[in-house]
């Protein structure tokens, strides 16, 4: 029986993430019947609109928007190699926990005693294993696998057709990226980046970018 509760979601976003999130919500309403959520709107600091739903205001809104307490949200900025600015602007808009939503695509298979914090999101296809843990306002996306034990920090970033194998430790705000490959027992740090396409076989220390196969340190992230 189809849940109806119609959850007015604010994404905090542009088109890459959050359109992201958007098209996972409306592909569970379409196909699957499964009305939890809906689209409300975006909240974006430089567009009017973003893919046809309206822009109900900017970071320093959050606070008005707040007062609706229908409404709830989804934190979808996320810049690959300038994560420190994501994690500036994920403590500015400093949202309760409890006003986050978890949005899953019907497709995902997630293991029952796997934790998602709130603001997780999980697209199609994708896969999490038992005992993982995926931190708050974390993005997994499609077809990217997540292994057993793994667990993850706040506001990190999973792209489409990655593998993060069992018992691998992720820090703040960090990403793997385009089909990378996380081998077991790796630890990756705070606002680390895993390249793309690239195989994991050593940790990833803070603010490092490791590319290749097997990986190498390329560069540091920005920090500005």
């Amino acid at each position: 029986m189809a849940n109806l509760n119609n959850k007015k979601l604010v994404i905090i976003g542009g088109e890459g993430n959050g359109g992201v999130i958007a098209a996972c919500i409306e592909d569970n309403r379409k196909r699957f019947n499964d009305y939890e959520c809906m689209v409300y709107g975006f909240v974006n600091d430089f567009e009017t609109q973003v893919n046809g739903y309206p822009v109900l205001g900017g970071t320093d809104d959050i606070p008005k928007l707040l007062k609706n307490e229908d409404l709830y949200f989804m934190f979808a900025i996320h810049i690959i190699g300038r994560n420190v600015l994501s994690e500036q602007v994920f403590r500015k808009v400093n949202i309760p926990k409890n006003r986050y939503a978890i949005v899953l695509h019907k497709t995902a298979l997630i293991a029952d005693n796997a934790i998602l914090e709130p603001g997780v999101f999980v697209m199609s296809n994708s896969y999490i294993g038992p005992k993982a843990h995926i931190g708050q306002c974390s993005l997994v996306m499609a077809n990217s696998i997540i292994g057993h034990d793994t667990k993850c920090g706040p506001v990190c970033h999973f792209s489409a057709s990655s593998i993060t194998s069992s018992y691998v430790t992720i820090g703040l705000c960090s990403d793997v990226t385009l089909n990378a490959k996380v081998l077991e027992k790796r630890n990756i740090g705070n606002f680390a980046v895993a390249g793309a396409a690239s195989l994991i076989t050593k940790d990833i220390p803070d603010y490092e970018i490791h590319v290749g196969s097997p990986a190498k340190f390329m560069k540091r992230v920005r920090e500005d």
